[in-house]
């Protein structure tokens, strides 16, 4: 079973889109889907409209979350990501996560496609294209 690790971005997309690609991967059964404490926080800051939120939640229920956010620690082959992301490489790195999806291509755009610590990062619409 593959482990996906979601940015907030991915579960935002799918709360405020539910008939869209990325959020059929509610759908899949042969995935985990992975969050952490600082994704969730991030995508309830940016869903507002009650039927979203509503959706989102139902989303996050879903989802294994980390108890906890991991403290900092070194990366091999850092990315170089800015503090507000790097707790998301972070934690998907100490979920065990095969993938890390997110749409952020701002700030993760230099390392997409590579493998960071053993965590592939992707775009959803990327991931979803290859299965």
């Amino acid at each position: 079973m593959e482990r996906l690790f979601l940015d907030a971005n991915v579960l935002v997309s799918a709360a405020l889109k539910p008939a869209s690609r990325i959020a059929s991967l509610w759908t899949l059964s042969d995935v985990r889907l992975l969050a952490s404490p600082h994704v969730l926080a991030e995508a309830r800051r940016n869903v507002s409209a009650p039927d979203a939120a509503g959706r989102l939640e139902a989303l996050i229920g879903a989802l294994a979350v980390l108890p906890a956010e991991p403290a900092d620690f070194p990366i091999e082959d850092d990315p170089g990501l800015p503090p507000k992301d790097r707790p998301v490489l972070l934690a998907a790195i100490v979920s065990g996560a095969d993938v890390l999806l997110t749409g952020d291509l701002t700030h993760f755009a230099a390392c997409l496609g590579s493998t960071v610590h053993g965590v592939r990062i992707e775009l959803p619409g990327n991931y979803m294209r290859g299965r």
